[in-house]
């Protein structure tokens, strides 16, 4: 609808948009959806350096890119 230039009001009843399938940020979010009272340790750094998806992604792909980036290693960073 807005892409046709119509106003989209969004209610959700979560503070992040995505419902099951959504990516939190900061990390203290994730900690109060899960009701863990005592937050995230200091050693993991600021909230806003995390971005936790709620579920499992993958993306499978085949191809000259794909061949490429294993040939050269360069998943190892992944």
């Amino acid at each position: 609808m807005s892409v046709n230039g119509k106003k989209v009001l969004h209610m959700d009843r979560n503070p992040y948009y995505g419902g099951e399938s959504s990516s939190i940020t900061p990390l203290e979010e994730l900690y109060k959806r899960f009701q863990i009272l005592e937050g995230p340790p200091e050693s993991m750094g600021r909230g806003r350096d995390w971005n936790v998806d709620l579920i499992p992604k993958f993306l499978m792909a085949n191809g000259q890119l794909v061949k490429m980036l294993l040939y050269t290693e360069v998943t190892r960073y992944l």
